[in-house]
């Protein structure tokens, strides 16, 4: 089940954030090599996950966390205005409707194989939609593989890349703006359906 953590209730989710912490040092330190956010305590942590942050993070029955993503609002800082400026060729976009989706992970034996979603990254996904369209968000900014531009579209998100694809930290990265509205959730409710 998806749950959204903010700063009013992450004093409910305390041992649960510490696991998304851990399966976000798991993906992004151990599994992708990101070395520079290896910590002692094996806890994937930056400056970014603050007051402003909205965790959203997928706990199965038995209270593990096996997904997990971040949004930051795009009026605060955020890695496209702080770290990854140089993907943003124009005007970086900015506003109450613009948040930048970031640190999406799921674990090892709950990830798509091939073309199709797992149920937890469907519901990940999901999450963004039904929370922006409740809380007057359309858009959200993306530091992505480019060969994720066709996926998005096909989940029926428009996309617009922001400049060329760069390679960063040895890994090609695009960033992108994902518009979103009710017939994106109808899209990843269908293929929710679909799903053996």
């Amino acid at each position: 089940m998806l749950h959204i953590v903010t700063n009013e209730n992450v004093d409910l989710y305390r041992e649960e954030m510490q696991q998304a912490f851990r399966l976000r040092h798991k993906v992004f330190v151990e599994e992708r090599g990101w070395s520079d956010l290896r910590r002692e305590d094996g806890q994937e942590i930056d400056r970014f996950d603050n007051e402003y942050a909205v965790h959203m993070l997928f706990i199965e029955d038995d209270h593990h966390v096996i997904g997990y993503q971040r949004l930051l609002p795009s009026t605060r800082p955020h890695l496209l205005s702080e770290v990854l400026s140089s993907l943003c060729e124009g005007e970086r976009p900015v506003g109450p409707n613009i948040w930048e989706w970031t640190r999406y992970c799921v674990e090892a034996g709950h990830r798509e194989r091939g073309r199709m979603l797992s149920p937890v990254a469907n519901a990940l996904l999901g999450g963004i939609v039904e929370w922006g369209l409740h809380n007057g968000v359309d858009t959200i900014i993306i530091e992505m593989n480019p060969l994720w531009l066709l996926r998005l579209v096909q989940f029926h998100f428009r996309v617009t890349p922001l400049g060329l694809p760069q390679v960063i930290s040895g890994e090609e990265a695009v960033a992108v703006t994902a518009k979103f509205d009710e017939r994106t959730l109808a899209r990843l409710y269908e293929m929710r359906r679909a799903t053996p």
